[in-house]
């Protein structure tokens, strides 16, 4: 099998972690970006403040091109300020895969980490395309400042980001031949589950857990994002993939089937 090159954005802990370290043990070139030092296994690290485009513009020069994947897994949870969200989870991760579009091969692929937290997007087209109109931090800022406060800032942040990637799939598609899905994972194992308990509340995520059994695990999501990366998920394009146990449709598909 060719090595592959991949850059996965928010390789310093969680489900980036483990995409990197993932990828660099089946012997692919993988760059290992995060905000932070760290230790992950990759062929080389590099720094980047998804909050200022200027630091996301001197990690795309110092890429060039050439690639085969983007994974983009970074994000902050609700306890952040709300203008950091956003930024980070929605504009960060839209600046970084605008950036990587004209950098990547053809037959490419980009799979950004998006959320159950975002479930209800559909409801929300309307309200979201503001946000999606918003193209720097001060206008993200702007937006922000006119949305309802009691409504949870990371859960927009995500349905941004499938609203973002569903939009774009089918223009960087036909220009650039590369794909573009969402991966949309329930509560995850990872060092920022207790900043999820704190702000969805430790009971919702217990239910989510009573329900399906267990929390889930980065060893149930990186192969997903492997899968959706790969040349076997070639017609796979604008989707977002909920990795939750079932639990999103439990709720939303009405009635289970007695068994």
């Amino acid at each position: 099998m060719d090595k592959c090159r991949i850059v996965v954005v928010g390789a310093g802990s969680g489900i980036g972690a483990a995409t990197a370290a993932h990828f660099h043990n089946r012997g692919d070139f993988v760059v290992a970006v995060d905000v932070r030092a760290n230790e992950t296994p990759a062929s080389r690290h590099l720094s980047c403040d998804l909050r200022d485009p200027a630091s996301i513009d001197g990690l795309l020069g110092e890429l060039g091109d050439g690639w085969d994947m983007l994974a983009h897994v970074a994000g902050i949870p609700g306890t952040w300020p709300a203008a950091d969200v956003l930024k980070v989870n929605y504009l960060g991760m839209r600046l970084m895969t605008e950036g990587m579009l004209p950098r990547m091969r053809p037959g490419g692929s980009i799979v950004a980490v998006a959320s159950t937290a975002a479930v209800g997007w559909e409801q929300r087209v309307d309200i979201l395309a503001g946000l999606l109109e918003a193209t720097d931090g001060d206008a993200v800022e702007r937006w922000q400042a006119g949305q309802d406060p009691n409504y949870p800032v990371y859960s927009t942040s995500k349905q941004a980001v499938i609203l973002y990637a569903k939009r774009l799939a089918g223009p960087a598609w036909a220009k650039y031949g590369v794909r573009i899905n969402t991966v949309s994972p329930g509560p995850i194992e990872t060092p920022i589950l207790t900043d999820f308990e704190k702000s969805m509340g430790k009971e919702i995520l217990d239910a989510v857990r009573s329900t399906v059994g267990r929390h889930g695990t980065v060893d149930d999501v990186v192969p997903l994002i492997d899968f959706l990366g790969s040349p076997q998920a070639r017609w796979i394009n604008g989707q977002d993939i909920q990795a939750d146990a079932g639990y999103i449709a439990s709720l939303t598909a009405g009635t289970p089937i007695a068994l």
